[in-house]
């Protein structure tokens, strides 16, 4: 019985030895998680005066979590959504919360899609969202005889890396419109070369 009890001990002491040596390697190298075109169908964005609303429609049920970068800890519902499961998700970022930067007119944020629901791992997106309400150069005046105004916008979407500690300046793929909707969909978009990057 004493064997058996040393044994055991033994094989444990030589597993967790083995276990730190794994956890303690750099894989930065070896896994990359990389701008990812799989598991969604459609990105939408909306801007508005107060918020910029992203759709997300996924090719199959999803029950990851979907948040603003630098949100993930703090799960502020407006920051971030954990849906139990489905296809079509609506978010709602407030252009004064959730990390959103503001640069004059311009209101950006990133927005992850990751499918585990504490791991970012290879095949979760993540997107750059920006609303541009500066004016344009080229402006082109008409009269509106109800008296409202509307701002010029610009609404962009790019496909970044979903790793944090890469470049979000570094664009896998792009959409852009001279309206304040537009609307990212994989095969269509804009794809950058290797040279372009």
């Amino acid at each position: 019985m004493r064997a058996i009890l040393l044994l055991a001990v033994l094989t444990n002491v030589k597993l967790k030895g083995y276990a730190e040596e794994i956890w303690q390697q750099d894989l930065s190298k070896d896994m990359q998680i990389g701008a990812s075109t799989e598991g969604y169908d459609r990105v939408g964005l909306r801007c508005g005066a107060e918020k910029m609303t992203v759709e997300l429609r996924t090719t199959e049920d999803f029950s990851g979590v979907i948040y603003t970068q630098g949100n993930f800890y703090s799960r502020e519902p407006s920051c971030f959504l954990d849906p139990v499961r489905g296809r079509s998700f609506t978010m709602s970022i407030p252009l004064n919360k959730c990390d959103t930067e503001r640069n004059g007119e311009k209101y950006s944020n990133v927005v992850v899609i990751q499918h585990d629901d504490e791991l970012l791992t290879p095949g979760d997106a993540a997107f750059t969202l920006e609303c541009d309400f500066s004016k344009p150069r080229d402006l082109t005046v008409t009269a509106n005889l109800n008296g409202s105004k509307r701002r010029t916008t610009r609404s962009s979407i790019a496909l970044v890396d979903a790793d944090p500690g890469r470049d979000r300046r570094k664009r896998a793929a792009y959409v852009e419109s001279y309206d304040d909707k537009v609307v990212f969909i994989p095969q269509k978009a804009y794809r950058k070369t290797n040279d372009e990057l």
